[in-house]
């Protein structure tokens, strides 16, 4: 086995634990915030570990939300918790499992979902590699004058008229 594949394999070892990050951390955050109820496996600290939902946690949450939660409020903040990297992480790890909002163990992460998790997670780290290998020249650094900025009804009067 390349020293690559091992690498690339050991991020995925079912003895790893994810845990939250200041994104993952504000996310549940926010989520936790529109509901009435405390959900257990929501990370309160970064030290804890982030584990994935059970199938349906939609509905429950739908159930669980503050009488001034809107459903739109309320599935922007689920997509931005189960959409960060720490959770992909977290579905893609070897023999992972789901979880209850009590935090009791629910079924196993399926194989199609851990994959798609992985492949998320990957791309991701790839374009943070790309990023920092071919980093964007700082704007006091570029030699290029920047262009006047103008206000958005402006542009969008221009675009209107020319048709552009």
């Amino acid at each position: 086995m390349t020293e690559h594949k091992k690498s690339q394999s050991s991020i995925w070892s079912a003895d790893r634990k994810i845990t939250a990050r200041a994104f993952e951390l504000r996310a549940a955050q926010e989520l936790q915030s529109l509901l009435r109820e405390e959900i257990s496996i929501l990370p309160a600290t970064l030290s804890d570990q982030i584990k994935p939902f059970q199938i349906g946690v939609r509905a429950l949450f739908d159930e669980l939300a503050k009488a001034d939660t809107t459903p739109i409020e309320l599935k922007l903040a689920l997509q931005r918790y189960t959409g960060a990297t720490g959770y992909q992480m977290a579905l893609g790890l070897d023999g992972s499992h789901r979880y209850r909002l009590d935090g009791s163990v629910d079924d196993p992460v399926s194989d199609d979902n851990r994959e798609h998790a992985r492949k998320i997670a990957l791309g991701r780290f790839e374009k943070m590699r790309r990023k920092k290998a071919n980093p964007e020249p700082d704007d006091q650094s570029a030699s290029h004058t920047p262009e006047p900025t103008r206000s958005a009804r402006a542009v969008l009067t221009i675009h209107h008229r020319t048709g552009t």
